[in-house]
């Protein structure tokens, strides 16, 4: 087989020699991964990487406010990797506090994901539950996550359930595309938490 890049054979029909570079480089068609890339693209991603005014955007693309939870060790041990509480003025994403910055930022931008995706109002979502089909531990357990909200007005709590779900890998990829556009330039608050 001969090195270097494919060429265009020469004895190529004009039309077919105009259209070979598109052909090599066109990206299949993934109905999973091409809504996420989309709503990616679309996104404005703060330069440098402000956390707080991309959740900013995010909240007004939802219509929703959204409120960080960072919660102790001790509460996450027993919790996924981040956790959605959705109530009729605010969605809550709650996440581990002694996780570094990226990290978190991670976790928060895999459930921004699943917000934006449309996942928590998807009823068939394996990871959507509503608190009536939680049981009656659902009370309880949010009093003690969160001891100033109230568990009568809350809609719906997200978690993951499992990782290998359609919703999942959508979320995961969402996370990695925005990390991705994130500013590690010298100087950069991420690169310092990265780096030093």
């Amino acid at each position: 087989m001969p090195e270097g890049p494919r060429r265009v054979p020469e004895t190529a029909a004009p039309a077919y020699r105009k259209r070979w570079p598109a052909m090599i480089f066109r990206r299949r068609s993934d109905p999973v991964a091409d809504p996420v890339r989309r709503l990616a693209e679309r996104l404005d991603v703060p330069r440098p990487w402000d956390r707080t005014q991309f959740l900013g955007g995010a909240a007004a693309a939802m219509g929703k406010r959204i409120r960080l939870r960072p919660l102790p060790a001790a509460y996450t041990a027993s919790l996924p990797c981040g956790l959605v509480i959705e109530r009729a003025e605010d969605v809550i994403i709650a996440y581990d506090a002694t996780s570094s910055a990226h990290h978190a930022d991670h976790i928060i931008l895999h459930e921004v994901g699943h917000l934006l995706l449309g996942h928590l109002t998807d009823p068939d979502h394996p990871s959507s539950n509503r608190p009536a089909t939680l049981g009656t531990t659902l009370p309880q357990t949010l009093a003690s996550l969160f001891p100033g909200i109230d568990p009568a007005t809350v809609r719906q709590v997200l978690h993951r359930g499992a990782y290998d779900t359609t919703a999942e890998r959508q979320a995961e990829l969402f996370a990695s595309l925005i990390m991705s556009r994130v500013d590690t330039a010298p100087g950069s608050p991420l690169r310092r938490v990265l780096f030093g």
